[in-house]
């Protein structure tokens, strides 16, 4: 999502799937920041400093980010971001992590760091990683009952174990896996490749077990047009955001 002719579309499909709060992968926007948009709907982005490669995005409506209680751009490949809701605070941690083929210490690097930010939030918030993990979990739910459930996708990879054994660590599960769809295939993957010849769910949204009730559903939109590969994955999440007062300097 180099030019922002793609930030404008992704907008436009946002509004029309009525997103309030949109994780981006593989951005490519260099540097960290923010960006204030039509309508008032916010960009934050965590990118390389000097070249336009990876980075990660959060996009959020203005009713999202009057919620927003604090922000941390981690690297190019993970960025945090906290909300207050009724109950609780909403904690989400945004991911794009190296592909299946990347050398063994580069995924190391990711994990750690990812375990890193994943340790410090409060055990009572409603923790959700989210974004391109690279990462393909499989159908068959023996592998790790704990944190797959019974609809996943495709064939398990080392990507799909590294994001399954950080699962189980924090106490997590797969939301993507839990939901059964009558077409299973067209709402389950998420990514296609550039001929056209390859779709797979490498996209994931995983959610707290203690919130488990509180998710509603996973699935992949097919026909949002966001001049991408990856399709929308949208996860429907029975909370309700509670904005916070904010004072002026003068």
């Amino acid at each position: 999502m180099s030019q922002l002719s793609k930030t404008e579309q992704v907008l436009t499909e946002m509004k029309q799937y009525n997103i309030d709060i949109l994780a981006l992968s593989e951005i490519r926007w260099k540097g960290v920041g923010q960006e204030t948009l039509d309508h008032g709907y916010v960009l934050l982005y965590s990118g390389e400093d000097n070249h336009h490669q990876a980075g990660v995005g959060l996009m959020m409506s203005l009713t999202a980010y009057r919620t927003m209680l604090k922000s941390t751009p981690i690297n190019e490949r993970i960025l945090f971001a906290r909300f207050a809701t009724t109950h609780t605070k909403l904690s989400v941690i945004v991911c794009y992590a190296p592909t299946n083929e990347a050398d063994d210490d580069v995924k190391d690097s990711f994990y750690e760091t990812l375990q890193a930010v994943t340790k410090d939030i409060p055990k009572h918030d409603v923790l959700c990683v989210v974004g391109d993990l690279n990462a393909k979990v499989g159908v068959d739910r023996k592998y790790c009952p704990e944190v797959l459930g019974p609809h996943g996708l495709g064939q398990i990879n080392e990507n799909g174990a590294l994001l399954v054994d950080f699962a189980l660590s924090n106490d997590l599960v797969v939301g993507g896996t839990l939901f059964e769809h009558k077409n299973v295939y067209i709402k389950k993957y998420t990514w296609t490749s550039p001929d056209g010849s390859t779709q797979n769910q490498i996209d994931h949204f995983l959610i707290a077990r203690r919130w488990r009730a509180s998710l509603l559903d996973v699935r992949g939109y097919r026909g949002a047009d966001a001049q991408s590969d990856h399709m929308f994955m949208i996860a429907h999440i029975q909370i309700k955001l509670r904005a916070q007062k904010r004072h002026s300097k003068i």
